[in-house]
């Protein structure tokens, strides 16, 4: 296949959430008929319902930072299929792409013809399957693995990690890990493995019970960063913290964020933890300082110069929003103009509660997405707040309308999905005097 056909071959397999079949056995058979190339370079497994891709986007820059050459899958993607697969922090060519692609397809072909598997792999399987094998095609020192969609069972958990990582829990996809955070968080333990060291961010007591008792039934060793880190904000700036940690093996003073928001500082606290516990390689305190102080994950309270100074949030969940609205709270923002959209899956009453009170206008808009809820739907969950909406029929619309709504000292925040973040990223991106400069972090 080429490129173009690589697309189309992924675009006829549909949704990736809506098709979804969560379980190990499509996936482990296609590794194993490549010959298990996950096996052959060093893991680290990150999962958790918030943070996880912030987690790996900053173990990942700690990593380059130390001089290795570290794979990276993460998901979705927000503009290109491309973005989820990186080594040394560049995505996967378009002829790389359709190179590993291909061979997932034949060897896929071929377990079919021989009744090995039972379906065709769903689009999230076939990508993990391309992540793995172009890690090896490229010897990766490390991969640093985010879980797609739960954990034990998802297509991900096929590795052998050197360090799993569990962020945090809290009700997201309950109709696919359960109704409860318990339920949820049995699926999120389900990647610590016998004798690997485990870290948890879990601060849900009931979740943390869950974490410790997977752990401690597969004896492996387990850092909880709430009981034993302690972190104290020295400086705030623009939504950025500088801050000094204390961990069980050593302190690091004055570490400078490079990602917005002080619910960064938990994320970075578990990303050290898991270098330090990382076995293959030894990292320096001064190399995790400066990945922690250059990372980039783009569409996480991410702000741009563009028409109007434009943040880019992907929240879709009610924790999500919170954070999100702390974080408007904390920088005190003049006049906040919201554009909206989600997938109607998601809890969108308990979103629509955290993020609405913010906004003086909240322009709703599809998604291009099939699992989109519509404009009209959102707006009929909140009607306390149906003065302030302006209904539109996509995202461009959406954006241009709150541009020209907000005053010139005011902020259009872009939130509700990640789906949404890509869609009207290149638009931010095109406009305004500074070109979409990006605002809110910084690099090496």
């Amino acid at each position: 296949m080429n490129y173009k056909e690589t697309l189309e071959f992924l675009a006829s397999r549909g949704n990736e959430v809506q098709v979804l079949h969560l379980g190990l056995h499509r996936t482990a058979a296609v590794m194993q008929a490549l010959g298990n190339p996950q096996d052959r370079y060093p893991t680290i497994h990150i999962a958790g319902t918030n943070g996880k891709g912030s987690v790996a986007a900053m173990i990942e820059s700690i990593l380059r930072c130390a001089g290795l050459s570290p794979g990276l899958y993460t998901s979705p993607h927000l503009v290109r299929v491309e973005e989820r697969l990186r080594v040394d922090g560049r995505q996967i060519s378009a002829s790389a792409f359709a190179s590993v692609a291909t061979r997932v397809r034949n060897a896929e072909a071929a377990l079919l013809e021989q009744k090995v598997l039972d379906r065709l792999l769903t689009t999230f399987e076939f990508l993990t399957c391309c992540a793995f094998l172009h890690f090896f095609h490229r010897k990766v020192d490390i991969a640093v693995i985010e879980v797609g969609l739960g954990g034990k069972l998802d297509a991900t958990n096929v590795i052998q990690p050197e360090v799993s990582v569990v962020t945090g829990v809290a009700l997201d996809h309950q109709y696919l890990l359960g109704d409860t955070v318990e339920k949820i968080a049995v699926e999120k333990a389900g990647i610590i493995k016998p004798g690997v060291p485990a870290v948890s961010g879990c601060t849900d007591r009931a979740a943390a019970r869950v974490i410790r008792k997977q752990a401690r039934e597969v004896h492996a060793p387990l850092l909880e960063t709430s009981e034993w880190c302690t972190a104290v904000v020295s400086r705030r700036n623009r939504g950025l913290c500088t801050f000094s940690l204390r961990t069980p093996l050593r302190e690091y003073r004055n570490v400078r964020l490079s990602l917005a928001g002080e619910h960064q500082i938990h994320n970075a606290t578990l990303a050290v933890v898991a270098i330090e516990a990382l076995k293959s390689y030894i990292v320096s305190p001064a190399d995790i300082r400066r990945g922690l102080a250059t990372t980039i994950w783009p569409g996480r309270l991410d702000e741009y110069r563009s028409r109007r100074r434009t943040l880019l949030d992907g929240a879709h969940n009610p924790d999500g929003a919170r954070l999100l609205a702390e974080f408007l709270a904390a920088g005190r923002q003049k006049e906040v103009h919201l554009v909206f959209g989600a997938v109607r899956d998601k809890d969108l009453a308990g979103i629509g509660k955290s993020i609405f009170p913010c906004a003086a206008s909240i322009h709703l808009t599809p998604l291009q997405n099939s699992r989109s809820a519509a404009p009209e739907e959102i707006a009929a969950m909140h009607s306390g707040y149906r003065s302030r909406m302006r209904l539109h029929s996509n995202a461009r619309e959406a954006l241009h309308a709150a541009w020209d709504e907000c005053p010139a000292s005011g902020l259009v925040v872009v939130t509700g999905s990640l789906y949404l973040v890509g869609d009207v990223l290149p638009v931010v991106t095109k406009h305004g005097a500074g070109k979409g400069k990006r605002l809110t972090t910084t690099r090496c």
